[in-house]
């Protein structure tokens, strides 16, 4: 990375800290990747979206960090960004992927409103905002989905008993975490607590993702599980 580039958040930076990890994307698209986030930076000195400002920070852990999810593309039919919140990694989704369909549930309406807000900036016609707490006790009419992200909401177990069952025929949950973030979970054959005995019935473990993130910034996994066929 060039040092001139590390100074504020550009299409340079982010240009650099993607080729880094082998991850292209379309024309245009960084421009569209950094609207978003200086939008969201902006918004965050009224409301809380982010902890993460500075720019590098930015470019790896929300960005690039999102953008992880296309080594597990093609994302086929409609995907439902769990937990939206800054719309990540929704949003870096549905503008590197025009023809897949987002969609964002939030809880929070003043993470709606900015969520509704980076869209309409970025002309993201493949990405609507819906507003909604999704709990065990309180299911939506949100329809069903070929896959359901989720950045780091709830630990595995949880989030697959929570989410799997608004997977499509065959649909898929990926869920990211940073090292340790299932609390203590893990797969089965690797010397894990439980197994696929504590996912929902007819749910199998698929992928595994394991990836370092640049300039010392830590790691991601991404976990993938699979709903009944």
């Amino acid at each position: 990375m060039t040092q001139a580039a590390g100074k504020r958040l550009s299409v340079a930076l982010l240009s650099d800290v993607l080729a880094g990890k082998g991850i292209s994307i379309r024309p245009g698209a960084a421009e569209m990747l950094l609207l978003h986030a200086k939008e969201m930076l902006l918004w965050n000195r009224s409301i809380r979206l982010t902890a993460i400002i500075a720019p590098e920070e930015v470019a790896v852990k929300h960005i690039l960090d999102s953008l992880l999810l296309l080594s597990f593309a093609p994302f086929p039919g409609r995907t439902l960004d769990f937990g939206s919140g800054a719309g990540y990694p929704g949003i870096p989704l549905a503008v590197a992927l025009p023809e897949a369909s987002v969609v964002l549930l939030e809880s929070s309406a003043k993470k709606c409103a900015f969520l509704s807000r980076a869209c309409s900036m970025l002309g993201l016609s493949n990405a609507c905002v819906v507003r909604g707490r999704l709990t065990p006790k309180t299911p939506l009419a949100i329809g069903r989905y070929e896959q359901i992200v989720t950045r780091a909401t709830l630990p595995l177990a949880e989030a697959a008993g929570l989410l799997v069952p608004y997977l499509s025929p065959g649909g898929r949950l990926l869920l990211m975490t940073g090292p340790g973030g299932d609390r203590g979970m893990t797969m089965e054959g690797e010397g894990e607590k439980g197994g696929e005995n504590e996912l929902p019935p007819g749910a199998v473990y698929g992928r595994r993702g394991r990836f370092a993130l640049p300039l010392g910034m830590g790691s991601r996994e991404i976990r993938e599980i699979k709903g009944r066929s």
